[in-house]
């Protein structure tokens, strides 16, 4: 028998779906493997890169986001 692998995809915003993560992360056989998302992905990497903004404060971060 060839060793084979499936990768599902679940969109963990209802309460469906959080337990049926939670289920699989129990059974001896899945592996649950959480990977960053694009834009998450892209943040990393510019925060490595030192392109970063500095705020002088939580209400000057705030203020810049909701800009």
């Amino acid at each position: 028998m060839q060793d084979s692998m499936t990768y599902i995809s679940i969109d963990t915003k209802t309460k469906q779906a959080k337990k049926m993560l939670e289920l699989l992360e129990t059974l001896p056989f899945a592996k649950v493997i959480k990977q960053p998302n694009a834009l998450t992905k892209k943040a990393m990497a510019d925060a490595k890169k030192g392109k970063t903004k500095k705020h002088t404060g939580s209400k000057a971060l705030f203020d810049a986001l909701n800009k």
